[in-house]
């Protein structure tokens, strides 16, 4: 009998060992399965709108800047979209070790929109010869708030002075300069993208399963929908932003579709500066 029980006991911690085993392996798991679309904005484009720099002799004197949040390309899709995966994924998955970067070039934030995982070192840059100020106002991780008065300055925000905690978005503003903005999307896991030229997203490495997917922007709202994909699986869909703040998720679109070609011609105020770059970076 002793020896019975010591069988049982045997098999019992085996199985227990294999369920820590595969609760290991789920943490920061990526598969092959892909999510990528594009965004279009509902109803008309807004007017096109340079950015008014004033009280700055080197800001005034640079070419005409477009607002970024107004921009809508000819095809359609809207730049400095922040996409990303709301619901679905489990796990954790550590920080990257390559740190995300903003930069003050041009009297504007670069990127635009961008993302990063929670507790991701984050390196804040100042390429102008003119003074700077960042300001960070989260609402649920620390507020910053220091000055970069010289070219070439560069600070690292690692440990607890970065942000640890998953919230989207977190804008940026410059306190020298009214018209500086930025938007941070921080979320517990890497399954995020930021639109570019033209609008168009691309997920990858998901593990097969059902997700929410997000698209946000600062302007036109956001706008959710649900996507079932499988392992080595491309699933293409189409989103249609609500053209306000408001989300409106009975308005969406979505569909398997052939993505567009973008049509070139933006005008000179449009290609002048701030341009989101192929990669989808939100420059």
């Amino acid at each position: 009998m002793l020896f019975g029980k010591n069988v049982v006991f045997v098999i019992t911690s085996l199985a227990v060992i294999v369920g820590f085993a595969r609760s290991a392996r789920a943490d920061g798991e990526k598969g092959s399965a892909v999510i990528k679309g594009q965004i279009l904005l509902e109803g008309e484009a807004p007017k096109l709108k340079a950015v008014k720099m004033s009280g700055d002799a080197f800001c005034v004197k640079g070419k005409a800047k477009p607002v970024p949040g107004l921009r809508v390309w000819k095809d359609g899709t809207v730049p400095y979209v922040f996409v990303y995966v709301k619901k679905g994924i489990s796990g954790k998955y550590p920080a990257p070790e390559e740190p995300a970067k903003i930069d003050q070039k041009g009297c504007m934030y670069r990127p635009h929109v961008f993302g990063m995982v929670a507790g991701q070192a984050l390196q804040i840059t100042n390429s102008d010869p003119t003074a700077h100020n960042v300001h960070a106002l989260p609402k649920k991780n620390t507020e910053f708030n220091f000055s970069q008065p010289s070219q070439g300055m560069s600070k690292d925000m690692t440990g607890r002075d970065t942000f640890t905690k998953p919230e989207v978005m977190i804008r940026f503003k410059c306190d020298v300069h009214g018209w500086m903005e930025a938007y941070c999307g921080v979320l517990p896991h890497p399954f995020f993208d930021v639109t570019g030229k033209p609008g168009t997203f691309e997920i990858k490495e998901l593990p097969a399963g059902e997700y929410e997917i997000e698209a946000w922007h600062e302007r036109f709202g956001k706008v959710t929908t649900t996507v079932k994909v499988g392992d080595g699986e491309t699933k293409e869909i189409e989103l249609k932003l609500p053209g306000s703040k408001k989300a409106a998720s009975a308005g969406l679109v979505t569909r398997t579709i052939m993505l567009g070609t973008l049509v070139a011609g933006e005008g000179a105020l449009a290609e002048s500066c701030c341009d989101p770059g192929a990669g989808g970076a939100g420059e």
